[in-house]
C-alpha cells in the first residue's frame, strides 16, 4: 500500500498577510500597476472577508468547495465574475510558487461563459461638443488643466493613472514629447501636436496660481494643491459629458480614450501605431477597444468592388 505524503506548508501565513506579500511582490516586479494593486487588493479583501465570516484564518484552510461558495454568492455579471477569478487564480498562483499551498485551487474551476458587449465611443461630433461644453461652463481657474486632461484621454488615448502619474519633468515642450510611464514601468515618448503644446502652455500658466504649485511635481494637481487622484479626474471627464448632455453606459477617461483610438482607425491609421499609442502588449486587446459605427461599414460594403461580373 503506497505511503500518502502529507503537504506541509513552508510557513503559515495568514490571508491577511499573504495578500499584502503578493501584491507587494507583484508591484515590485513590475506586473501590476498602482492601480491594478488598488482593484486587486479590493477584491482580495473582499474574499477574505468571506473566509472570515466562516471562521478561516489561514491559507492552508482554504479549500476548494469554500471558493465556489464564494464566488456563488457573488450576484454580478459573469463579465465581473471572470475578472476575479482571474485575481484569485493570480494569487494562488503565488501561494503555490511560494510553497505556501499544494494546488491551485481557482485554476481548474470553469470559468462562467460571457460574451464582449459592444463598447462605447464618442463619434467626433460629440467629442467637438465635449470640449465645447468644458470650455464655456467651467471656472477661470480650471478650464486649462480640465481640457488638457481632456485631450490626453482623447488624442494620446493616455490611461487615467499614467495622466494623474506625470511630473513636470516627463514634460519635453521643445521636442514636444511626453514621456509616459506605462505599466511595468516602461517609458513611452508620445509625441506632442500644436493643440496639445498650447493646451500644456496654457495650463502650466494657471498652475503657478495653485495652492503648493512650486513644491509638489505632479503636472495636474487639486484645488488644494495636491496631486489630483483618480476620482478626481473621473468626475473630471463625468461632469464634461454632462455639460455637453452626452450618455453613454460607460462615462469615465476609458470613453474617451477609447473614442480617440477609434477615429484614428476611420482615419486609416495602422492598428499597430494605435496599439503603441493604447500602451498594449497584446493586439487581441487592442482590437476589443476600437469600434466601426455604422456609416463607416455601410461605406465599406458599398465601396466593394464587384466580383464576377
Amino acid at each position: 500500500m503506497s505511503e500518502v505524503i502529507q503537504f506541509i506548508p513552508d510557513r503559515q501565513i495568514s490571508i491577511d498577510e499573504a495578500i499584502e506579500e503578493y501584491l507587494a511582490y507583484s508591484q515590485s516586479i513590475g506586473t501590476l500597476s498602482a492601480t491594478s494593486v488598488f482593484n486587486r487588493r479590493c477584491e482580495l479583501v473582499r474574499f477574505m472577508r468571506y473566509c472570515h465570516n466562516k471562521q478561516i484564518q489561514g491559507v492552508t484552510e482554504i479549500k476548494k468547495h469554500l471558493v465556489i461558495t464564494y464566488l456563488g454568492s457573488l450576484t454580478i455579471q459573469n463579465n465581473s465574475k471572470k475578472t476575479i477569478m482571474m485575481i484569485m487564480t493570480a494569487f494562488f498562483d503565488y501561494l503555490v510558487t511560494e510553497g505556501l499551498i499544494l494546488d491551485n485551487l481557482v485554476a481548474n474551476i470553469k470559468k462562467p461563459r460571457t460574451f464582449l458587449p459592444e463598447g462605447d465611443f464618442l463619434s467626433l461630433e460629440e467629442i467637438n461638443r465635449l470640449f465645447y461644453a468644458e470650455t464655456n461652463n467651467t471656472s477661470e481657474k480650471l478650464v486649462d488643466r480640465n481640457i488638457l486632461l481632456l485631450s490626453l484621454f482623447t488624442v494620446l488615448c493616455m490611461r487615467v493613472a499614467e495622466a494623474i502619474q506625470l511630473v513636470k519633468t516627463d514634460v519635453h515642450l521643445n521636442e514636444r514629447q511626453v514621456w509616459v510611464k506605462r505599466k511595468g514601468g516602461k517609458i513611452a515618448r508620445l509625441p506632442l501636436n500644436e493643440d496639445l503644446v498650447d493646451r500644456f502652455n496654457n495650463w502650466f500658466d494657471e498652475r503657478v496660481n495653485f495652492k503648493n504649485a512650486d513644491k509638489v511635481p505632479w503636472v495636474f494637481v487639486s484645488t488644494h494643491g495636491r496631486q489630483m487622484t483618480i476620482r478626481q479626474a473621473r468626475n473630471v471627464v463625468t461632469n464634461a459629458l454632462k455639460k455637453a448632455s452626452i450618455s453613454k453606459r460607460k462615462c469615465g477617461p476609458h470613453l474617451l480614450r477609447h473614442s480617440g483610438a477609434t477615429l484614428y482607425l476611420k482615419q486609416g491609421e495602422d492598428i499597430k501605431t494605435i496599439q503603441y499609442l493604447l500602451g498594449h502588449a497584446n493586439l487581441s486587446t487592442t482590437s476589443r477597444y476600437v469600434h466601426s459605427d455604422s456609416d463607416t461599414l455601410k461605406n465599406s460594403i458599398n465601396n466593394c468592388p464587384s466580383f464576377g461580373t
